[in-house]
């Protein structure tokens, strides 16, 4: 039996009123991504698991146990693996989630709009219009929170490194391990983003359900990470979910941080990581 045809992907550009930029987004003719199937999700498991097993080796490092935001541990410094597949989850945190940290702003404004959902599903779906609404608001709220630089900087920070608990960000091709110093990764997006809000697609969508972090590509801007919450069944509602395109944010990255040092023919480290790899890691 062959291959099913996937949806021919359409470019949809759209114009931000605040930034005055042009933004583009590929959505396909469905217009609805479908949840990763039990038996996909467990193949990424265990390639992460074989990848952590691979770069513990590499580095001479200890694997980390446990869902944290680190993986690896060498010297006292954490490293997060990432596979340059599809997507990258960095959040999928109910509201009473441990991962929300209580002193930052940017967790309060998540935390606040799954606040607008009933406890029950079966409440929310009988009026999925009605808190489709709601989060209209709190989204056009949250984009205007990291619209500001130092923001965006926290949020990023929280989701990416648990605000500073992780040193590394490590990205793997088929044969590379690219590392990066994780708050370079955070600058980086930071310093090349505009943040806008999602708007409807067709007949029957409502707008601004996501808040989008977009990057230039051209003379355009696309989607590199969505904010979205998650209402799709009574396992996952009522979750704030925030993913990144992985081969964008692997360009993006080798793009501007374009330094590069080499390291047992397959460690290749980049930018500001490179000093202290060496002085800490390698030695």
């Amino acid at each position: 039996m062959g291959k099913p045809k996937k949806s021919k992907p359409v470019l949809l550009i759209e114009e931000d009123d605040v930034e005055n930029v042009i933004i583009a987004h590929t959505e396909t003719k469905t217009h609805k991504k479908k949840a990763m199937s039990s038996a996909k999700a467990s193949f990424v498991k265990k390639s992460g698991h074989s990848n952590e097993d691979d770069f513990s080796t590499l580095i001479g490092g200890e694997k980390i146990k446990g869902t944290g935001k680190g993986d690896v541990l060498k010297n006292g410094h954490k490293f997060s693996l990432k596979q340059i597949c599809t997507r990258i989850q960095f959040a999928l945190y109910r509201k009473n989630s441990k991962n929300w940290v209580e002193t930052s702003p940017s967790a309060s404004k998540c935390k606040n709009i799954l606040s607008i959902y009933p406890n029950s599903f079966a409440e929310y779906q009988e009026n999925k219009t009605h808190y489709k609404t709601l989060l209209r608001e709190k989204m056009v709220d949250l984009k205007d929170h990291l619209s500001i630089k130092d923001n965006l900087k926290e949020y990023l920070s929280l989701v990416i490194t648990n605000l500073g608990d992780v040193n590394y960000v490590v990205m793997k091709d088929n044969t590379n391990q690219f590392i990066f110093d994780a708050n370079e990764v955070i600058d980086t997006i930071v310093s090349n983003s505009i943040i806008a809000n999602s708007r409807a697609i067709k007949g029957g969508d409502t707008p601004e359900q996501k808040v989008l972090i977009t990057i230039p590509q051209g003379k355009r801007f696309v989607n590199l990470i969505e904010l979205e919450t998650r209402n799709s069944s009574e396992g996952h509602y009522a979750q704030f979910l925030c993913v990144c395109n992985a081969k964008k944010l692997f360009n993006l990255l080798t793009t501007c941080i374009t330094e590069e040092k080499i390291f047992n023919d397959n460690l290749v480290v980049r930018g500001k990581a490179i000093k202290e790899f060496q002085e800490k890691i390698l030695s």
